[in-house]
């Protein structure tokens, strides 16, 4: 099933920047892949004219056997 609907996008007044408003129909839809504060990858297929937008990949930390420092505060992984 793909999910469908018309939306809007809505020009910033004081800058460049756009927003695209998704209807809470599609929002609500359980098949919805996104939630507040998901991080996006949004890609522009000039052929095609297609605005397209992914989950953004996760971004993973390596931590070292003594622990790293996040925000000036040490985390110990525990084993």
């Amino acid at each position: 099933m793909v999910l469908e609907v018309e939306a809007k996008i809505v020009q910033s007044k004081n800058a460049y920047t756009q927003y695209l408003v998704i209807p809470s129909v599609m929002v609500q839809d359980s098949q919805y892949p996104f939630k507040a504060g998901d991080m996006v990858k949004i890609v522009i297929d000039t052929h095609r004219n297609v605005l397209m937008i992914r989950p953004a990949p996760e971004t993973k930390v390596k931590v070292s056997p003594d622990g790293t420092h996040v925000r000036g505060k040490k985390i110990v992984v525990e084993k």
